[in-house]
């Protein structure tokens, strides 16, 4: 088999600076499966984060797309609008450069956020992201976009997206509250995601941003169906384990397992898009991966936490 081929795109954004975006394409031979998946970096990244490139190379592998932009902007409803934005030149069903069935919308950290939020925009028929709230309460009833500005994210492209067209979500390292303040949480956007949207967490057990007894309680009442966390054992925000030899090695196995993961996630999903219905009673999927050793080899262990 050939190798998936990667080109860069500037996706035009009126007004502001073009937006660059690495697009994975399937290597030739290899069927395309008329879907595909866009992937945000988190705050300080961008689309050569080495997780994403990963990421992107094998889900090429498997027949679908994968794009990768980069938005150095660190405002929600701005990085929302330029998501929406490279969708809607690339994979829009009628106008897409690669028009496409369906599109899958994930990210690191940030990225995530992003692809939450645009989830529900595509959902409810939005053409454009919506004006900043100001938030006045707590929990589930929090402004998703409590932190971010006023400024005008609307994107250009008409909202004929069915509103099943995003049938996932690959939310990486989830930032569900601060490093120093665990009390005002981002939870209003997993509460937001929509019902037929399946959703894959990933998330390290020891990520600050993301504490595993607060997520647990926000997990539980989602009603995104089906929906399934995989929780790393010993595991950092950045899904690394530190900057030691050792530590590198470790980080090399858990991408190759993301990878499976993921693309797995994405299959399954994709397979089972006849069968759901509104209504379905939730399927909730909560799993530990635990890290093994045997010489010099790193794998992983999933198993089913009760």
């Amino acid at each position: 088999m050939s190798n998936p081929t990667e080109e860069s795109i500037s996706v035009p954004n009126p007004s502001k600076t073009a937006i660059p975006v690495t697009l994975t394409s399937p290597p030739k031979g290899v069927k395309h499966s008329g879907f595909g998946i866009i992937l945000g970096p988190g705050a300080g990244g961008d689309e050569k984060t080495p997780l994403l490139n990963a990421l992107a190379t094998e889900i090429a592998k498997q027949g679908h797309f994968c794009a990768r932009y980069r938005l150095t902007v660190p405002n929600l409803p701005f990085r929302v609008s330029g998501c929406r934005r490279v969708m809607d030149h690339l994979f829009h069903p009628k106008t897409g450069l690669h028009p496409l069935q369906g599109c899958f919308l994930g990210g690191h950290s940030m990225g995530s956020r992003v692809a939450g939020t645009l989830a529900h925009q595509i959902s409810r028929g939005e053409s454009k992201a919506p004006a900043a709230k100001k938030s006045t309460a707590k929990g589930k009833k929090s402004a998703a976009s409590a932190s971010a500005s006023s400024e005008d994210t609307s994107p250009t492209a008409s909202s004929d997206y069915s509103p099943d067209f995003i049938p996932g979500l690959v939310l990486l390292s989830y930032p569900l509250h601060t490093a120093d303040n665990t009390k005002s949480l981002r939870d209003q956007i997993l509460y937001d995601i929509p019902a037929r949207t399946s959703t894959l967490f990933i998330s390290g057990l020891k990520d600050t941003m993301c504490q595993p007894k607060i997520f647990e309680k926000v997990f539980k009442d989602m009603k995104s169906s089906p929906r399934e966390v995989v929780q790393v054992q010993d595991a950092d925000h950045g899904l690394g384990y530190g900057t030691s030899k050792p530590a590198k090695a470790k980080k090399e196995s858990l991408t190759t397992s993301i990878q499976e993961w993921v693309v797995a996630f994405m299959d399954d999903t994709i397979a089972g898009l006849e069968d759901r219905k509104d209504g379905a009673k939730a399927v909730v999927t909560h799993k530990k991966a635990t890290l093994k050793q045997a010489g010099d080899e790193w794998t992983f262990v999933v198993s089913s936490v009760a």
